[in-house]
């Protein structure tokens, strides 16, 4: 099948525009539109046919949760596992350079950065990964906090949309966190940071979710907590819900929509931000 044939199979719909979308003083527009469809005007197609399309195109139909500082209350014992192990080899990792360099970004892209930054050699970055995060396990085995009314959500959306969960964390930290909230089966797609080379704020992690779930972005919103987890998300193309549960409101500019509770969070809300 030739371009052209499949570009009038592609708009073939606008002979069947459900009437509540086409007001009948559109008709004769629909109509010469139609007709320059035949000569292959296509901008004119578009033009005409981008209003009553848009909002279809762009409505959500699938979530994607961050983790930490999203789902669970943790940030307080990625920051204290961190400063532990950087301890050891004698630097310290004060709560502002945890904020800059750690905060909604990957392991392997913060302590590089730290490393460089600070002018800390002689170290192997995986080792120092594989102990932070054998120390995260360790520290919230039986002591998971998690943000209150954040389970109910998830399970209320798993009955309405596909869910996926994209976090910044190793896959084992990921897996100790499903395995102790016992909600893993609700994610269709788990993209953690061993599965991508550049880490948010890079949309690298977003577009890959999108990819395994076989979605376009434009129809993935994501519920983050962080600045460098909004940038990612909007840097992918998809609308972004922020939470200021780990940081301030002015923090999150970028994200489409922030909330202070999940209470928030209603159909209504989420086909709203879609548009």
């Amino acid at each position: 099948m030739d371009c052209f044939k499949l570009y009038l199979l592609k708009y073939c719909s606008i002979l069947v525009i459900p009437l509540y979308i086409l007001d009948w003083k559109d008709f004769d527009k629909l109509a010469c539109v139609y007709f320059k469809m035949l000569f292959t005007d296509r901008e004119a197609v578009d033009s005409f046919l981008k209003p009553y399309f848009q909002p279809i195109l762009n409505m959500i139909t699938t979530i994607i949760f961050d983790m930490n500082g999203v789902i669970t209350d943790d940030e307080e014992i990625h920051e204290l596992a961190t400063q532990r192990i950087f301890s050891t080899i004698g630097f310290d990792v004060t709560p502002e350079i945890y904020r800059e360099f750690c905060l909604g970004r990957t392991d392997v892209a913060a302590f590089k950065d730290i490393l460089e930054q600070f002018g800390i050699i002689g170290q192997n970055l995986e080792d120092l990964i594989e102990v932070k995060s054998i120390e995260y396990q360790q520290l919230i085995a039986g002591n998971l906090k998690i943000y209150p009314g954040i389970i109910k959500l998830i399970k209320d959306l798993h009955q309405k949309y596909p869910l996926s969960l994209t976090s910044s964390s190793t896959f084992e930290e990921v897996q100790t966190v499903m395995d102790e909230l016992k909600i893993g089966d609700l994610f269709e797609v788990l993209v953690t940071s061993r599965d991508v080379v550049h880490g948010k704020p890079h949309p690298e992690p977003y577009l890959l979710t999108a990819e395994r779930l076989n979605v376009a972005p434009a129809n993935c919103l994501v519920i983050e907590d962080s600045e460098n987890g909004v940038k990612s998300a909007k840097s992918a193309g998809m609308k972004c819900l922020a939470i200021s549960n780990t940081e301030s409101p002015d923090k999150l500019g970028l994200a489409d929509w922030i909330i202070e509770d999940y209470s928030e969070i209603t159909d209504d809300l989420i086909q709203k931000i879609g548009l």
